[in-house]
């Protein structure tokens, strides 16, 4: 009887210590020094990486498969071209006149019935308009600097041949931003190393420069300050080592015709790694409600004190 009873303990206690195990396991499967994003980080994560793909689109002509040898370009073939445009920067729209004769070219507004130039002669009275006539290459310009919301529309090419004949382009102007990694709050240990990197999006070209603010106080050229900064083509990563309280507070990331982003950097003495969003990168169910670790007892030690105990009795 004793057997059988100590043998239905054992086959139970093992099934129940495999699970154990398992649970264990599946419950730790995230990697070693990987951090728990809360839902806003996650979702500016998602969003950061479908906005890349429209990020640095140099000169804003969007391709769409046409002839690259531009000296053979067929008025099909740019004809309802989409150039895209940044708010602040510049622009410009290229008409090439192959096959269409030495005739002049005026550049008007169409969804404006805006006249903007005629010849090499700026008729508009908004002076940040330019017109080029590159000869050699069959090709008029039209310029825009400083661009605006506003600008955004139909712009025609019409030559003035007998009809007269038009290309049309669409420009489309998006608005540059900032994003850093860990928005709105992030969490670091005293006397640990601070990272944070900034992405520009939206950009047609990489910014001119990118500053960094700590409470207000430009920091790219701190003196006597652990601070090191690197610059990307879209982006900016500041590290500071060994941080201490002084640290903390409001960082503004601020690059050049982009709107500038924050966050927010708490320091914190506890005995913890970094943090986003408030979430540790310490997997909670390894630890106890104390905090302190609570491994299983190893398999053969604990059937060896059961059977210990079971027997004791009988002798």
């Amino acid at each position: 009887m004793v057997r059988h009873l100590l043998l239905v303990i054992m086959a139970t206690t093992v099934v129940f210590y495999g699970d154990g195990v398992n649970r264990r396991r599946h419950d730790s499967g995230a990697p070693h020094g990987s951090h728990l994003q809360g839902p806003m980080a996650l979702s500016d994560t998602l969003h950061r990486r479908h906005s890349r793909r429209g990020a640095g689109i140099s000169g804003g002509v969007v391709p769409r498969g046409r002839a690259t040898n531009l000296s053979r370009i067929t008025p099909a073939q740019q004809n309802n071209t989409e150039v895209l445009a940044q708010v602040g920067g510049s622009v410009t729209i290229k008409c090439y006149t192959h096959l269409l004769g030495d005739e002049m070219v005026t550049w008007l507004k169409r969804d404006e019935d805006h006249l903007l130039t005629a010849g090499g002669q700026v008729y508009s009275s908004d002076t940040r308009f330019s017109v080029a006539h590159i000869k050699h290459q069959d090709l008029w310009e039209l310029s825009l600097r400083d661009v605006r919301l506003s600008d955004a529309g139909l712009y025609e090419c019409q030559l003035t041949t007998h009809p007269p004949t038009s290309l049309f382009f669409t420009l489309k102007v998006v608005e540059a931003r900032a994003t850093i990694e860990g928005y709105p709050e992030i969490h670091f240990h005293l006397g640990h190393s601070l990272r944070l990197h900034c992405t520009v999006e939206q950009a047609t070209e990489p910014p001119l420069y990118i500053f960094w603010y700590h409470n207000g106080s430009i920091v790219n050229h701190y003196p006597n300050k652990p601070v090191r900064i690197q610059n990307h083509r879209y982006g900016s990563t500041l590290t500071i080592k060994n941080i201490t309280w002084s640290h903390s507070g409001m960082y503004r990331c601020e690059p050049h015709l982009a709107t500038p982003a924050r966050i927010t950097v708490h320091v914190s003495g506890q005995p913890a790694a970094m943090h986003i969003g408030g979430h540790s990168d310490v997997v909670e169910d390894e630890l106890s409600p104390h905090g302190t670790s609570s491994p299983l007892v190893p398999l053969p030690q604990f059937l060896a004190t059961l059977t210990l105990i079971v027997l004791l009795p009988t002798w």
